[in-house]
């Protein structure tokens, strides 16, 4: 395949590659390119631009817990509109439960509807306990994802020199706890 152009093919840049003349001297001889070094431009520029936003978004960590239990309330509606969910197919399980038992005691037949309707029940009730599942799952990252922002928020607040490349990610022991800015200063050092 013959390629035109000032750079090497971007599948070839990760190779080192050589220019020979038409005597099979090598003439120019390129290093491949270090990609590793743009990643952690890259991922600095992304966490400069995380930390600004932070800034501009709160003026002290007070207001981190407040957004955080903001974001919270969405789910906790939604866990309680599921709960009742939940109890309604439980009533309706058991309604078709009684139900079948009365014909089973009379030696009839269950109707098609009826063991139509007892499954649909459970298999909605198993759909809701995933939802419940699904929502835990998402508050406990809202959780640490806010106890992580406030612990990098306090982290760029210090007063004194604050290393851009600090850690990102900064989680209190138990996850829903922030850590304190002495906490903080001893995890620096």
């Amino acid at each position: 395949m013959t390629h035109y152009g000032d750079r090497p093919p971007s599948y070839e840049e990760s190779k080192s590659n050589v220019e020979m003349n038409n005597r099979g001297l090598i003439v120019k001889k390129n290093a491949p390119i270090e990609h590793k070094s743009e990643v952690q431009d890259l991922q600095q520029q992304q966490q400069d631009r995380k930390d600004k936003i932070l800034l501009a978004s709160y003026t002290n960590a007070n207001e981190i817990d407040l957004a955080r239990d903001r974001s919270l309330e969405m789910n906790k509606a939604a866990m309680t509109s599921l709960a009742s969910q939940k109890e309604n197919i439980a009533a309706r399980i058991t309604r078709n439960a009684t139900t079948a038992d009365g014909f089973q005691k009379r030696n009839k037949p269950l109707p098609a509807n009826l063991d139509k309707e007892f499954k649909d029940a459970l298999a909605q009730s198993g759909r809701i306990d995933k939802q419940i599942a699904d929502r835990k799952v998402e508050m406990e990252q809202t959780r640490k994802n806010y106890a992580d922002d406030k612990a990098r928020f306090l982290l760029l607040k210090q007063p004194g020199d604050v290393n851009s490349t600090a850690p990102a990610t900064l989680t209190a022991s138990s996850g829903t706890e922030a850590p304190t800015v002495e906490k903080l200063h001893t995890d620096k050092k």
